[in-house]
């Protein structure tokens, strides 16, 4: 009979062992997804406008910051308290059905009501709908084994409460951080460093080498079609031969900033012009000119007393005279620019970058300067 017991524990203590480092799994995956939401509210927020456009709830999409901001806290949170074992039964559960909700969410964003990528852990690890789902779909079953194995009732200690406490403090202090300022780490393909004019231009140039004008004749003799390039001019000497058609074949070529094209009053693309502009040039970006306060003139000011007006470019996605009329900044140069492009230059509203020869130097929410 001892013996019988002591086999029975020892099952029991390896199968708790098994759900303990299953619980650690789901944690981490809670943990890393939440961390890399919070890093960027404002990305995530474009994510979740999305989910509420597709979903027809565009009347939420006013408050889809705090949204990002409670949905990273929240995923951060799950992941401290499974990963320390605070508040085990409440939270397995928990845990249990927002994995369960973001698995039919996700179910729907690759069949019937797409979205394109998800944003489940932010830009840092873009994912596909159907890539999502099925790491939703294991993560629900490890997340079931931890709920089962979960379902006893503990003591709350001071310990607990204070894990409690730090795990919705850190998340909460990166959110607001990344909104007053910029996000810690920035994962957007404008970040400081990035040698924009040289990307910018060499795309250009493989899209234009992508395209090629064809030439079609036919050999009179034998009745055959031939394509020529159309800068060789030899076709149309050869007299064996009859223009028959042109057509445009075009390659489909990967592009980063294919959206990255600032137009003047004109709506002439001068896009290269500025990057490849020497010296420094400090790009004034503005995603939202109503949100002017007087830390933003302030800011403004260091700006116009930091640089000549000929050494700033304004770009922006609203409208051009509201902007004119609200900085009021006479002989800069006014660019518009597509508005998801303009927020993945920088998150802020209203925000500098600044470009040394073509190369991204600086970036700061203009209140910081």
């Amino acid at each position: 009979m001892s013996t019988y017991c002591s086999i029975q524990d020892s099952m029991e203590s390896k199968s708790g062992i098994g759900v303990t480092i299953i619980r650690w799994i789901v944690g981490a995956t809670f943990l890393f997804s939440g961390l890399t939401k919070c890093i960027d509210p404002v990305g995530i927020s474009i994510y979740i406008d999305k989910y509420l456009a597709t979903y027809g709830l565009e009347a939420l999409m006013s408050i889809s910051e705090p949204i990002a901001v409670l949905l990273s806290t929240l995923e951060l949170l799950l992941g401290v308290l499974l990963i320390t074992g605070v508040f085990r039964c409440l939270v397995s559960t928990f845990s249990l059905i927002i994995v369960a909700i973001f698995t039919v969410v996700t179910l729907l964003s690759a069949t019937i009501l797409p979205v394109g990528e998800c944003g489940c852990f932010g830009d840092i690890v873009p994912l596909t709908p159907w890539q999502t789902f099925f790491k939703n779909v294991v993560l629900l079953v490890l997340s079931f084994i931890v709920w089962r194995g979960s379902r006893t009732q503990q003591r709350v200690g001071v310990r607990d409460v204070v894990i409690l406490v730090v795990a919705i403090a850190i998340p909460l202090a990166i959110n607001l951080y990344a909104l007053r300022h910029l996000p810690i780490v920035d994962t957007m393909p404008y970040k400081v460093g990035t040698t924009l004019y040289h990307d910018v231009l060499k795309e250009r140039e493989m899209a234009e080498a992508s395209v090629q004008n064809v030439l079609i004749f036919r050999n009179i003799t034998t009745g055959e079609t031939v394509e020529f390039d159309a800068m060789d001019s030899t076709c149309w000497e050869d007299e064996n031969l009859e223009f028959v058609d042109a057509k445009t074949i075009e390659s489909p070529v990967e592009t980063t900033y294919g959206e990255f094209r600032l137009y003047n009053v004109d709506g002439e693309d001068c896009s290269i012009d500025i990057l490849g502009r020497r010296g420094r040039v400090a790009l004034l970006c503005v995603n939202d000119i109503h949100a002017m306060t007087d830390k933003h003139r302030k800011g403004l000011s260091t700006l116009l007393a930091s640089y000549p007006s000929h050494g700033i470019v304004i770009l922006t996605s609203v409208n051009r005279e509201d902007v004119a009329s609200q900085l009021d900044l006479r002989g800069v140069e006014l660019y518009t620019i597509d508005a998801m492009t303009l927020r993945s230059v920088i998150r802020s509203d209203i925000g500098v970058v600044v470009l040394r020869d073509g190369v991204v130097e600086y970036k700061s929410d203009i209140q910081d300067m």
